[in-house]
């Protein structure tokens, strides 16, 4: 009885394992059992054929597999990272773009020296920069999304798409008010960039994100003078630019906002007491800024003491 039972769980495990291809074979050439199904060709040649034959007949998974199989086993072979971009095209027909991306990546970092490595980079700077476009509420995912842009930039600075990707960027940064960021991209492309046209659009963005990062709040008067001087040498650079007109815009409203800063030194030198203090202020707005509203008040206060 006990035989029988034995000789039924034998056949039990021999139908599983024939029903699921979990079968072994023995290979004389490796000297060990073989499960077909993990099994890897004899040459990387070999190895990517089969896959890729495999691709031509429409068996999408089974080539994956297959690839990845290479990858796994000749790492190093000529073949590797042409199956790593075959891959990354797989997952974008997709719609898996994470997953595109990194084997995009693995063939600028594993194989800097393959002939795929200028169609992955593009690849990479695309998914990075349709990935910044999409919509999102929560700042840090904002944030992250521009990093991941900036971090292919960084590495590949001179790369031809790289002018105007940064330029993308440095927008991007501008619009979610990371002007820290901002301003290190715009001053990086004015600085590398031969084209004068460009220079003078990271030129003219540098300075929006110097006038983005003063807060309204602080009375430092240093970031606003910064502006001033930024702003005097673009005119004398760019006496003819396009951007004339916002420039102007921009220099009105720092003028309104220098005075806001002096009048908030003479407002806290007032309420503390410092009448003298105070007074010397008020003065610097009144005669520097007349044409504004701190001017008119400042004006006032500054009346009403003679």
């Amino acid at each position: 009885m006990v035989k029988l039972n034995i000789r039924i769980c034998l056949l039990a495990l021999l139908f599983a394992a024939v029903n699921g291809q979990a079968y072994w074979e023995w290979t004389p050439g490796t000297g060990r059992w073989i499960n077909p199904k993990y099994a890897v060709r004899a040459t990387s040649g070999e190895q990517f054929a089969w896959a890729e034959e495999l691709r031509g007949q429409g068996l999408t998974e089974k080539s994956m597999y297959e690839h990845k199989k290479l990858l796994k086993h000749y790492p190093g072979s000529s073949e590797a990272p042409e199956s790593c971009f075959i891959l990354a095209g797989m997952y974008m027909e997709r719609g898996d773009k994470e997953e595109a991306y990194g084997y995009y990546a693995r063939i600028t970092e594993t194989y800097p020296g393959s002939s795929r490595v200028l169609d992955a980079l593009k690849a990479k700077l695309e998914i990075a920069e349709e990935r910044m476009e999409r919509p999102s509420f929560r700042l840090f995912q904002r944030k992250e999304k521009g990093d991941m842009l900036a971090e292919v930039l960084r590495k590949y600075p001179y790369m031809k798409e790289s002018e105007s990707k940064s330029m993308s960027l440095g927008r991007y940064y501008l619009n979610i008010k990371d002007y820290e960021s901002a301003k290190e991209i715009f001053s990086g492309l004015a600085e590398r960039t031969m084209d004068s046209s460009v220079r003078e659009e990271a030129h003219f963005n540098l300075i929006k994100a110097e006038y983005g990062a003063i807060s309204s709040a602080a009375t430092d008067t240093e970031g606003v003078k910064k502006i001033r001087d930024m702003i005097a040498g673009f005119n004398r650079t760019y006496s003819e630019s396009r951007f004339a007109g916002e420039i102007m815009e921009m220099r009105k409203r720092l003028t309104g906002l220098e005075a806001g800063k002096y009048f908030e030194i003479a407002s806290y030198y007032e309420r503390a007491g410092k009448k003298k203090a105070a007074q010397y202020y008020y003065r610097i707005v009144a005669e520097n800024y007349p044409d504004t509203d701190y001017g008119k008040i400042s004006r006032d206060k500054v009346g009403s003491s003679d």
